[in-house]
């Protein structure tokens, strides 16, 4: 059987078209491998971070190591309201708590009022309230609960975290070689020491306004009375007599104001007008150069001045004369 020339060369194109998509399949087979492996490697330092950078902050914290703020409003009406403001405050010492700030007013009309700002025992918030009925009579109380269990968990791992890179910065100053060395660690210790400083202050801030509840206590003498406005037109009538009296007692005070003012304004007019008056009085009434009568004469004519008037009138004929002829 004869063998054609070009059949060796169809078997080693087709070998050849083998061996490219065998290698064209290997290289993606471990392309995709490589890709699958850093996804799990990236997966596992994202969780490996998750959990030592966060520490408690994934987890579910129980409801009696939640740390909450609580603040709180209260209105209390006592016929003696300084009477009142000092029982509260012997309480507040009673339940373990402080007084922060305390004022009392004599106000108008006998009508004393005082108001105080206190600490007390977040476990004895409630107990506190209770009691205030047995000094006066609480007419509104707001209390407000802020959970910061979150807050309190990431200062608590900042700190954690700052107190290891100073003992390691510590370390690192023992071990320096130069000095060079030892005062870039110096920098950087005074620095992560100063922030660990503050975060530890705010902290401590934390724990104290969860500790310690602040209640704000207004004593009044009496009730504030409350106004029931009617509706509808009579609601409508009322609300218009209301606006016109405010605008009624704007337009007042802008007069008052406006009054003296004016008033100034008036008497500088007149005294300007008064001086004009006098200018235009003494422009007419100015004596002219030569008087109605012929007056004195003047200097260098020696006659009097009748005569010089006789030759004047004397000359006037004459030329008149002429003319005629």
């Amino acid at each position: 059987m004869r063998t054609s020339p070009r059949t060796p060369s169809i078997i080693t194109v087709a070998l050849l078209g083998s061996l490219l998509l065998a290698g064209c399949s290997a290289t993606d087979r471990g392309a995709g491998e490589s890709d699958a492996a850093g996804a799990v490697s990236q997966d596992s330092v994202a969780q490996d971070g998750a959990d030592g950078g966060s520490g408690l902050v994934g987890t579910s914290v129980p409801d009696e190591d939640r740390e909450v703020i609580t603040t709180g409003d209260l209105t209390v009406v006592a016929p003696d309201p300084r009477a009142a403001v000092q029982a509260i405050s012997e309480l507040v010492e009673t339940a373990g708590g402080r007084v922060e700030s305390r004022a009392e007013h004599a106000g108008e009309d006998d009508q004393a009022y005082g108001s105080l700002t206190v600490r007390v025992p977040a476990d004895r918030v409630t107990a506190t309230v209770d009691a205030l009925d047995g000094i006066g009579e609480v007419q509104d109380v707001t209390l407000d609960a802020q959970d910061v269990t979150a807050t309190a968990i990431d200062l608590d791992a900042r700190i954690e975290a700052l107190g290891t890179s100073v003992a390691r910065l510590q370390a690192l100053m023992g071990e320096a070689a130069t000095t060079a060395d030892l005062l870039a660690a110096e920098k950087e210790l005074t620095a992560r020491q100063a922030e660990l400083e503050s975060l530890q202050s705010q902290r401590s801030s934390l724990t104290d306004r969860v500790d310690m509840s602040t209640l704000t206590i207004q004593v009044l003498s009496q009730a504030p009375e409350v106004t029931i406005r009617p509706a509808g037109f009579l609601g409508g009538l009322a609300a218009g007599w209301g606006a016109l009296l405010v605008a009624l007692n704007a337009l007042v005070v802008a007069v008052g104001a406006l009054l003296p003012w004016l008033v100034s304004a008036a008497l500088v007019l007149l005294v300007a007008r008064a001086a004009l008056k006098a200018l235009r009085a003494r422009r007419p009434g100015a004596a002219p150069l030569g008087g109605p009568e012929g007056g004195s004469s003047a200097p260098g004519d020696g006659g009097d001045g009748g005569g010089g008037g006789d030759g004047d009138e004397s000359a006037h004929l004459v030329g008149s004369g002429g003319r005629r002829g």
